[in-house]
């Protein structure tokens, strides 16, 4: 079997079949890195080729005392890519939302868009409205609303604070929300 290192010094004597040989051997980490590769303006078609440039530079400047020639050729290739991407280092952080994936896709596309404009709206109106409504409570209503809905804390436990019964928190909070539904219905008309 013949080493890489014969076949590229063949191949820079002009055979071809050894030229071809290596192309063939280096074709899936060529392919591989111009996937991982994104330079703008330039499509996989393009940066596959750049990798083939890469490689047979590598072959044409290759030096018997290097002995190792595929960890050149891998080296070179990668190094290209690095080169070429450089310059374009600045600009790859700026994405168009219509630029297309190979599905044809858009970056808007993936972005899932929750925010709702007339829902919105109406939760601030409501959330205005409640803040209204609860100025028509006491000052201890207030602070009930507030341990139970707000804060989410237990009613039991908010009666034994207060040093009431639970069946006189459950009053006055029942009180305190058709208190609050009036003042609610009232700001509506």
């Amino acid at each position: 079997m013949i080493s890489l290192e014969e076949l590229a010094l063949c191949a820079q004597n002009g055979d071809k079949a050894s030229l071809e040989t290596l192309i063939s051997y280096f074709k899936p980490y060529i392919t591989k890195q111009a996937h991982l590769t994104y330079v703008k303006g330039y499509d996989m078609e393009d940066l596959i080729q750049i990798g083939y440039v890469s490689l047979l530079k590598a072959i044409r400047v290759y030096k018997p005392y290097n002995k190792n020639f595929n960890y050149y050729a891998l080296a070179s290739v990668k190094r290209n890519f690095y080169y070429l991407i450089r310059p374009e280092a600045r600009h790859n952080a700026e994405y168009s939302m219509e630029f297309e994936t190979s599905d044809g896709l858009t970056l808007g596309d993936g972005i899932e868009d929750k925010f709702n404009l007339e829902e919105d709206c109406i939760k601030k109106e409501a959330r205005q409205q409640l803040k209204e409504s609860l100025k028509s409570l006491n000052k201890d209503e207030r602070e009930l609303i507030n341990w139970v809905y707000f804060q989410k804390k237990n009613l039991k436990e908010y009666a034994k604070i207060n040093g009431i019964t639970y069946n006189q928190g459950r009053y006055r909070l029942k009180r305190a929300l058709n208190k609050l539904r009036v003042s609610w219905t009232a700001s509506d008309q």
